[in-house]
């Protein structure tokens, strides 16, 4: 069984005893990963230097470049590409289905606040009644608070404090007219 402790202890060891190299080690691997045919090999000799940090070898900021070496290359691109395959396709599906439920589910807090009812499922089957009646009109809705909320986002963040309470007011409204 893995040594949870032990393991923390050894790898804070090898990264004080090495803490300029793996800085510019990171760093190499973070900027030059801007450039994504850099992406794959840059990560791999960053993980080379990790192992042979683990291994009780001298590590070099030269070491973060071993993933540009022939095999090393292949290697790491041909992990890169099936992980982004994977990670890329599950993503989509995953944001789809959560898009799918934040629809579905968008009207279950303001009917628990409008109603006063004590049942979530209650709520969240109602919701769900909503958007099947109206689904275009519940899909514009979705729309519009999501865009409002953005908008929030991107001015620093900050705009999220008046666009928020603006998109609550927005659904509640929309419930209400679209419960009746």
């Amino acid at each position: 069984m893995l040594d949870y402790e032990s393991s923390l202890k050894n790898s804070w060891n090898v990264v004080k005893e090495n803490i300029v190299t793996f800085i510019v080690g990171l760093l190499i691997t973070v900027i030059g990963s801007v450039f994504i045919v850099t992406m794959a090999p840059l990560f791999y000799g960053f993980t080379s230097m990790a192992v042979k940090g683990a291994r009780g070898g001298a590590i070099e900021i030269g070491d973060v470049f071993e993933g540009f070496k022939k095999d090393n290359i292949i290697r790491s691109w041909t992990f890169m590409i099936i992980y982004l395959v994977i990670a890329g396709v599950l993503g989509e599906i995953a944001s789809i289905l959560s898009t799918i439920v934040g629809i579905l589910f968008m009207f279950s807090m303001p009917l628990l606040a409008i109603k006063g009812t004590n049942s979530g499922i209650e709520a969240i089957t109602e919701s769900v009644e909503i958007v099947k009646a109206a689904p275009v009109e519940s899909i514009i809705v979705y729309v519009i608070t999501l865009v409002l909320n953005v908008i929030g986002i991107l001015l620093l963040g900050i705009g999220v404090l008046i666009t928020a309470p603006i998109s609550a007011v927005f659904l509640v409204y929309a419930t209400l007219e679209m419960a009746e």
